[in-house]
């Protein structure tokens, strides 16, 4: 991942910040919707509980992420793919993203095992990106 995006990223966006993640559905228009995020260099990590999401992603990798700062213009768009991940190694990287978002007594009320069919994490690889209003 470029330095200048992730200082972006970095700039906008805390652990526990949520994104709005657009992804193709059924007829080819867009499906967004609220989602946790990480930054584990060189992806971003979404934490993934919706089956229209994992659905849509399952046919069509392609996806985007808006990250904003609330009351400003700035945000940083990301287009990409995701790759659905359960691994165990995906399983480490979820863990270490709640537990960066909510502390260690955060992970343990939210521990649970990566699915396909409960949650799952989303790993985005950037292609392009458009920074505005960040310094």
């Amino acid at each position: 991942m470029e330095e200048i995006l992730r200082k972006a990223i970095a700039t906008l966006h805390a652990p526990a910040d949520w994104v709005h993640l657009a992804t193709v559905g059924p007829d080819g228009g867009p499906h967004v919707t609220p989602v946790m995020m990480g930054l584990q260099d060189p992806w971003l990590l979404f934490s993934l509980t919706g089956k229209q999401k994992v659905r849509n992603l399952e046919r069509d990798p392609r996806a985007c992420v808006s990250i904003c700062r609330p009351g400003s213009m700035a945000h940083v768009i990301v287009w990409g793919r995701i790759e659905l991940r359960v691994d165990p190694e995906a399983q480490l990287l979820w863990e270490g993203m709640i537990t960066r978002a909510f502390g260690a007594d955060g992970l343990d009320s939210r521990r649970r095992t990566l699915s396909l069919e409960g949650t799952c994490l989303g790993v985005l690889t950037p292609a392009r990106h458009r920074i505005y209003g960040v310094e």
